[in-house]
């Protein structure tokens, strides 16, 4: 088997506090590549720098925590890799994609963008009304689109657009004809035994024995629609006095994002405001007692191209845990469960019809069960590490360059030059006389 480095988040398993996404993210290739039996190095962005870092996770995890906003990185970095001597390496969201080009390698490289960061920008830039870093983000992504020999995405709608981006970059050349520079992985989840959990109980302390609980779990992005989720919830409460709501998560995104502040004052103004429990952060290994213990999990968001290209962990966490989902349409995730009937859905914006779905699943028990057997049933089948990352498992059996970016492949020679001052000619002929040779 292979030796793959891995630049990726804390995982999940070794965290001390709460997690995001990208942890999750770096769990899911770290576990299953692991489970495929290959020797993995995992240097993960932490505040503190700690080498060799003591776990249970089996003998093939060399683990390591470095402080990547510090100088000192790259050398600590590159004292690992050719202590590791790996086959392959792997970067982990935008940023740690970006990282690795900076090590000093000539090992393949996967390179995993988790959602679109330029739909993430889009959002980041009118949240704050600045166009601040911008050149900077198109800089980055372009060292990040030349320096890859393979990607993957969180879903088929972010892979096309990156396919855009990576022709933009002169990835779709002549070199690479037929070869797949693109994978589809969707956020895969483990089924977890409740058993673990049962000692933890919010029933008959925080709420009542018989409340109907809907858990909102991780962070509440800018696009997190919350006039949508107050009117649908509170007016759910109004309906069904059982009903309760269990927030564990809180902002996300920095220190301009107001969607959470704003939750939190319509919230204060509510009739029923004791009836809703935002428990904040709460560490990883808490967050599995709310999900076996909530009745139904809940996601949504408003209309932009990031809700369109980008995916919701959540869901998938959810899902593996027997929970079922509404969500709003939006993700390949919320398709698949509209499609594959696991669990409930409303169009963006559409707060009568979510709160419908609410109060349906508040009164129909044999329902709610019918929607978790389903959706555990095809996280286990079609969303498990395995399957979700079975391209990166058999690319790092052999990791391989993309045949662009193989040795001698692209060397200049005359006629190169004789095509480049032709283009520049070209050029000159289009911006003064607006001429070109196509019709």
């Amino acid at each position: 088997m292979s030796r793959i480095m891995i630049l990726g988040y804390e995982l999940p398993v070794l965290a001390k506090g709460a997690v995001e996404a990208r942890s999750y993210r770096t769990w899911q290739f770290v576990q299953a590549a692991l489970a495929d039996g290959h020797e993995i190095c995992v240097l993960v962005s932490h505040e503190n720098d700690e080498s060799e870092v003591e776990h249970s996770l089996g003998s093939r995890l060399n683990y390591h925590r470095i402080n990547m906003r510090r100088r000192r990185w790259i050398g600590r970095a590159n004292q690992i890799h050719e202590r590791f001597k790996p086959d392959g390496l792997a970067g982990i969201m935008f940023n740690n994609c970006l990282r690795v080009t900076r090590i000093a390698t000539d090992r393949p490289i996967w390179m995993d963008i988790y959602g679109d960061k330029m739909a993430e920008t889009q959002i980041a830039e009118y949240t704050v009304q600045s166009s601040r870093g911008h050149r900077n983000l198109e800089r980055y992504m372009q060292l990040v689109l030349k320096h890859g020999d393979v990607y993957s995405t969180c879903g088929t709608p972010q892979k096309y657009a990156l396919v855009g981006q990576l022709s933009l970059a002169y990835r779709l050349n002549r070199y690479n004809m037929g070869y797949e520079l693109v994978h589809p992985i969707l956020p895969g989840a483990t089924i977890r035994p409740k058993d673990e959990y049962e000692r933890s109980t919010l029933r008959g302390s925080m709420v009542a024995e018989d409340a109907f609980i809907i858990l909102w779990c991780g962070g509440y992005n800018v696009w997190t629609d919350v006039d949508c989720l107050y009117k649908a919830v509170d007016g759910a409460m109004e309906r069904d006095p059982r009903i309760v709501y269990i927030s564990v998560g809180a902002a996300a995104g920095g220190g301009q994002n107001n969607s959470y502040d704003r939750f939190l004052s319509m919230i204060e103004k509510s009739k029923h405001r004791q009836r809703y429990y935002m428990q904040g952060w709460q560490p990883a290994n808490q967050v599995p007692s709310y999900y076996i213990q909530a009745d139904v999990g809940i996601s949504l968001d408003a209309f932009h191209y990031e809700t369109i290209l980008g995916t919701r962990t959540r869901m998938s966490e959810m899902m593996s845990y027997g929970l079922p989902v509404v969500t709003s349409m939006g993700c390949e995730l919320s398709e698949i469960i509209e499609r594959e009937a696991l669990g409930m859905t409303f169009p963006i914006g559409d707060a009568a019809n979510f709160q419908q779905c609410l109060l349906s699943l508040a009164q129909d028990e044999a329902k709610r069960q019918r929607l978790a057997q389903r959706a555990q049933a095809y996280v286990a089948q079609q969303l498990s590490f395995a399957t979700t990352t079975r391209p990166f498992l058999e690319w790092a059996k052999k990791p391989n360059h993309a045949p662009d970016r193989m040795k001698g492949v692209t060397k200049w020679n005359v006629r190169e030059i004789e095509y480049a001052l032709r283009t520049m000619l070209r050029g000159i002929l289009w911006n003064v006389w607006a001429l070109e040779r196509g019709d």
